[in-house]
C-alpha cells in the first residue's frame, strides 16, 4: 500500500538524517525538529489509519482470487460439457443434444463468470472510494497539524517569527 510505504519512507528519512544541534535552527534551508516528537506523531498516524487502509490490497487479492476461481469454474464446467458429449457421440440426436447442452452451459458459465467479475469490481470500487474518502481525510488532519506546528512555534533568538512550512520541504 503506498501510504504505507510512504510512512516508512519519513521514518526512515528521520532516522537517517544528519541531527542538527538547537543552536543552529536553520542550515542550507533545513529546519531541526525534534527526532522523538516527529516519530511520535509518524506512529500516531499510523496507528490512526483506518482499517480500509491496511485491507486494500487484501481486497485486491480477493477480486483477483474471484475471478480466477470464477475462470476454473468456467473450465470445469467446459470440460465436464466435453466429456459428457464424449459419451454422447454415438447417436446423432444425443450428439446435437450434447452439443446443445455445452453450449448452454459455456452461455452460462461466461453470463456467470462475468456477473462474479463484475460484482467483485464493484465491490472493489465501492472500497477504494471509501479509502479514498479516509485518506483525504487524512491529508486535511495532516495539513492542519503543520499548520498548528507552525504557528505554535516560538521565534528562533534574533531570527524574529519562523518561516511556514511548504507541502514542498
Amino acid at each position: 500500500m503506498e501510504i504505507l510505504r510512504l510512512l516508512d519512507e519519513l521514518e526512515e528519512m528521520g532516522e537517517a538524517g544528519e541531527k542538527w544541534y538547537p543552536v543552529i535552527p536553520r542550515l542550507s534551508g533545513k529546519t531541526a525538529i525534534d527526532f522523538d516528537e516527529f516519530l511520535q506523531v509518524l506512529h500516531k498516524l499510523r496507528s490512526s489509519l483506518p482499517e480500509e487502509m491496511t485491507t486494500a490490497s487484501q481486497i485486491a487479492r480477493d477480486r483477483e482470487r474471484i475471478v480466477r476461481e470464477a475462470h476454473e469454474e468456467r473450465a470445469k464446467i467446459l470440460e465436464a460439457a466435453r466429456e459428457q458429449a464424449q459419451l454422447l457421440i454415438s447417436n446423432d440426436e444425443l450428439v446435437r443434444q450434447a452439443q446443445a447442452r455445452a453450449e448452454e452451459i459455456t452461455a452460462q458459465a461466461r453470463i456467470d463468470a462475468e456477473a462474479v467479475r463484475a460484482e467483485a469490481e464493484t465491490w472493489a470500487r465501492g472500497v477504494v472510494e471509501r479509502l479514498e474518502n479516509y485518506v483525504g481525510r487524512i491529508s486535511a488532519t495532516i495539513d492542519k497539524t503543520k499548520k498548528a506546528l507552525v504557528a505554535q512555534a516560538p521565534p528562533a533568538p534574533g531570527r524574529g517569527s519562523p518561516r511556514p512550512m511548504d507541502d514542498e520541504e
